[in-house]
Formats: C-alpha cells, sequence, structure tokens
C-alpha cells in the first residue's frame, strides 16, 4: 500500500500533468482560467525544483526567441542551462539571476512566460551582498524556526530581483504570464520563490524587524523596498498546490477526511497532534470511525539551536507521533512525505512509522533534541528514499487507522 501511495502522491503532484490539464496552446495564443493571450516572440524563464516538467511543456508546445532554465544541481536533467544551489545559494544561483536581467535588458520579445516552484528562492539571486553574506543570512533564517513567509520577506527585501522586482527588467511592454506551483502554505503568490513575479504586501519594516529579531542588524542597510503595483500586465497563476493533491488522494482512499493544506508549527508539535486523533478515533471513534484515513499537508517547522545530526521535519513528526500514541495494540500508520524528495538534511524523502516500532520515550527525546531523526529511523527502515522527484508541493501527511 505504501509504495502505491507514494506513486499517486507523485503523479498527482507533477506539474506537467498540471499544466497540461489548466493551459492550452494553439498557435501564437496561449490561454489559461478563460483568459487568451497572444504572443509572437515569447521568452522563458524557468526556476525552481519543478523547472525540467514545467519548462518540457512550454518548450513542447511553443517556439521560445531565447530561454533561462534552472534546475537543482543534483537534478537529473540533460542540457539545461543553469544548476543551482539549494537550500542555499552558492555560484551558480548569483549566474542565474545576472543571466535573468540579461534575457530581459537584451531580447525583442512580447510576452515572457516564467514557470516558477519551490526552490526559486536560493536558486536564482542577484544582490548587493556577498555571496558569502547571502549564505550566511539564508543558514540563519532557515534554521531559524521562523515561517517561510517571514523568511521570504528577509529574502525579497535583501535581492534585486526578488518581491516583484525581476519585473522592473522587462522591456517593450511585454506581457508577463507566471505558471507557479505552490510550496508554501495558502499560496501567497508574494511568498512563493521570494514572489518573483508578485507585487509585495510586506514592507521594509517588516523585513527590519526580522533582521533585528535574529541579530542581523547589519545588513539592514541592504534592505531595499519591494514593488507594490508593476507598470505591465502581469498576471500569476497557480496551476498546482497541495490541496488539489490531498483532494486527489481522497477520492482514492475509502472513508477519509482532509484535515488542511496549511499545517504549521513546530514538526514535534504537528506529531504530538497526529497522534491525538488517532488516539480519538481509537477510543471513540471520533472524528471517524475505522477503518479510515485522515490526510493533511502543510510545513512544519524545526528550530534549530546548536548542532543537529541527520534530520528533517518529516522525521520529527513520525517520531513525536510514536511517542504520543496510545499503544495498546491496536493498528496505525502514518506516511510523512515530502513531495520535492528531500526532508531536512538527510537524503529521504520522509518516513511512514506504525505500531510496530517500540522505542522508548528517552531515545525519541534524545532524537528530537538533537534533530537526528532519521538516525533512528533508518535502523528500522522506517525511511522513503525516491530522490529528486521534479516537483515540490510541499509535506503531505497519512494516517491510516485500519
Amino acid at each position: 500500500m505504501t509504495k502505491k501511495l507514494i506513486d499517486k502522491i507523485l503523479e498527482y503532484s507533477d506539474p506537467y500533468n498540471a499544466l497540461k490539464e489548466k493551459v492550452s496552446v494553439t498557435d501564437n495564443k496561449i490561454t489559461v482560467d478563460g483568459e487568451s493571450f497572444t504572443f509572437n516572440k515569447p521568452i522563458l524563464i524557468a526556476v525552481g525544483k519543478a523547472s525540467i516538467p514545467m519548462s518540457k511543456f512550454f518548450v513542447e508546445r511553443i517556439h521560445f526567441v531565447d530561454k533561462l532554465i534552472v534546475v537543482p544541481k543534483n537534478a537529473k536533467a540533460d542540457n539545461y542551462v543553469i544548476r543551482a544551489g539549494h537550500p542555499l545559494p552558492d555560484e551558480n544561483s548569483i549566474k542565474a539571476g545576472e543571466k535573468a536581467i540579461e534575457l530581459l535588458n537584451s531580447n525583442d520579445y512580447d510576452l515572457v512566460i516564467f514557470a516558477i516552484s519551490g526552490g526559486a528562492s536560493a536558486m536564482i539571486e542577484t544582490s548587493e551582498l556577498s555571496l558569502e553574506e547571502l549564505i550566511y543570512i539564508n543558514k540563519t533564517l532557515i534554521s531559524s524556526g521562523l515561517g517561510i513567509n517571514s523568511i521570504n520577506i528577509v529574502r525579497k527585501h535583501l535581492s534585486k530581483i526578488k518581491g516583484g522586482k525581476i519585473i522592473n527588467y522587462v522591456k517593450n511592454n511585454a506581457t508577463v504570464l507566471s505558471f507557479i506551483v505552490s510550496d508554501v502554505p495558502g499560496n501567497d503568490v508574494s511568498s512563493i520563490g521570494s514572489g518573483l513575479t508578485a507585487v509585495d504586501h510586506s514592507t521594509l519594516n517588516d523585513a527590519i524587524n526580522i533582521l533585528k529579531k535574529l541579530n542581523l542588524h547589519k545588513y539592514i542597510n541592504y534592505l531595499t523596498e519591494t514593488p507594490k503595483e508593476f507598470k505591465h500586465v502581469v498576471k500569476n497563476f497557480v496551476i498546482l498546490d497541495n490541496m488539489s493533491v490531498l483532494k486527489r488522494l481522497s477520492t482514492d482512499l475509502a472513508n477519509s477526511l482532509i484535515l488542511t493544506s496549511e499545517i504549521r508549527g513546530e514538526a514535534k508539535d504537528v506529531g504530538s497532534f497526529l497522534a491525538s486523533i488517532y488516539n480519538s478515533i481509537d477510543s471513540y471513534s471520533l472524528p471517524l470511525k475505522r477503518s479510515s484515513y485522515i490526510i493533511l499537508g502543510g510545513e512544519p517547522e524545526v528550530t534549530i539551536t546548536g548542532k543537529a545530526g541527520k534530520g528533517g521535519r518529516n522525521g520529527e513528526v513520525c517520531l513525536s507521533f510514536l511517542k504520543y500514541v496510545r499503544k495498546n495494540n491496536s493498528k496505525f500508520e502514518l506516511l510523512a512525505f515530502a513531495t520535492d524528495g528531500i526532508d531536512g538534511n538527510s537524503e529521504y524523502a520522509g518516513c511512514i512509522v506504525s505500531q510496530d516500532i517500540k522505542l522508548d520515550e528517552s531515545e525519541i527525546d534524545k532524537a528530537l533534541e538533537t534533530h537526528s531523526s532519521y538516525e533512528i529511523l533508518e535502523k528500522y527502515n522506517a525511511v522513503i528514499k525516491t530522490g529528486y522527484t521534479n516537483t515540490n508541493v510541499n509535506n503531505i501527511y497519512v494516517l491510516n487507522a485500519p
């Protein structure tokens, strides 16, 4: 059941399929959500974990004057322009940012198609800061326990292209169409990929306050305000998100209930929350009777202080679930899966735990304290390894009470 379920999640998370369902290209016209746009000289900028299937869809259907395709450095791909760093920017991330500006400044074009997905925040960048400073700031942000929206507020205001600033480089009164795979709870397009093509509702003061909170005061002078409106026609279309995957999963799983696609908070708290739901099913047949499935998704956070072992948010969800679930000889199974194939600093996409895994509370507490969840879970063969999946619609959790 587990492999079939993972295969289904990846099928429903496929950006190529989503574009095929929602976008039509005929001759020199592209239609989406009932709106049509004509073009003669289009260019393409694709960046993020889903760049490969998204760019494939458009390149198969449109002849581009020029294109820039940025993929994760470890992605399996041939003939792509730039392989850039993630979760931290690298030299190729800067190269990608500079190339995007060059592309927008130098070409005679009438349409820009952006294909944006999770990971874009790290994979494309240009800033007044040095690469070393950007890496340090991003490391601090990622390990702070802040939510993705707050993290991206800082990224947007430190960048020359994020938070909608890249639109300042668009020439010729060209139309901008942005097709987005969301990895952000709530689908805020100004946060996905740090809002490359979206007007930004956060302010300079918001970014200043976050830097102060993290004792990063010395970088305040590098912040610049983000656009609150555009001169160009800019349309942002979210073509795939976490909830769309949950809905399709629910049709496959009998007696299932979708809780939310926006779960947040500390990963270990999410694990205890899921345990409380299972305990309620087991004791009171609420919110569902056996046999049933609870389905949810989102992006829990992990606050790291000090050194960390091999771990990730899904690993911590699973271990915390095992700590708090009532073990009274009844069966349960929890799947925690990162749709991009990578959880935390591990090589795993997630984990699956059941009543067969016997762990002492002290063992769990130590792993959670040292953020080394996968060092335990791999001993029980409870890990899931997919490699890069060429998509990212965040994390999916399936709790089965058979």
